[in-house]
């Protein structure tokens, strides 16, 4: 009797600390992995978001990001935008080196499937969690330095006024 409970206890204790071990590991590397730069080898000359709206009603709207470096060193490469739970492309303009922007368009329809068969619903992408834990006015820029990737938090984005482009001539 006394040797059926020491095993399991010692069955219970060892089960307990593979599961602690394991846990920690897993929230370190996830922390480490997407940890802030407070220095980056860049100066944000200006930072803001603009609104957009497409004249006719199939152009959609949307939220640019837009990003102009006073200073950056070299062997710096912008990659990524995280703004507003998405990952943005950071796309550069050739006539203008400094100045990155990121698009995000507000998607018209939910392509989530909702059906009384399981298997149809089972057809949805699940969405990823989102790295970073920010505000409306707030930004991460992905960046590599010399083949490294890191990250840096801008707060307190400017909102400029809204583009409204103009519709499609009725006439042609």
């Amino acid at each position: 009797m006394m040797k059926n409970i020491k095993t399991t206890a010692a069955i219970v204790i060892l089960t307990f600390l593979l599961f602690s071990f394991s846990n920690c590991g897993g929230a370190q590397n996830s922390e480490t992995k997407m940890a802030l730069v407070q220095n980056p080898p860049f100066k944000i000359a200006e930072a803001y978001t603009q609104n957009w709206v497409a004249g006719v009603k199939e152009g959609g709207s949307g939220t640019n990001v837009h990003l102009l470096f006073s200073n950056m060193d070299t062997g710096v490469t912008i990659q990524n935008i995280y703004f507003r739970n998405q990952i943005l492309d950071a796309k550069n303009n050739k006539n203008e080196p400094n100045k990155y922007v990121g698009y995000l368009k507000n998607k018209m329809q939910s392509d989530v499937v909702m059906d009384a068969d399981p298997m149809k619903e089972a057809k949805n992408t699940p969405s990823k969690p989102f790295p970073f834990q920010l505000s409306e006015n707030e930004a991460v820029i992905e960046y590599l330095e010399n083949g490294k990737k890191n990250y840096y938090k801008i707060s307190n984005l400017l909102q400029k006024e809204m583009i409204t482009y103009p519709g499609a001539n009725p006439h042609e």
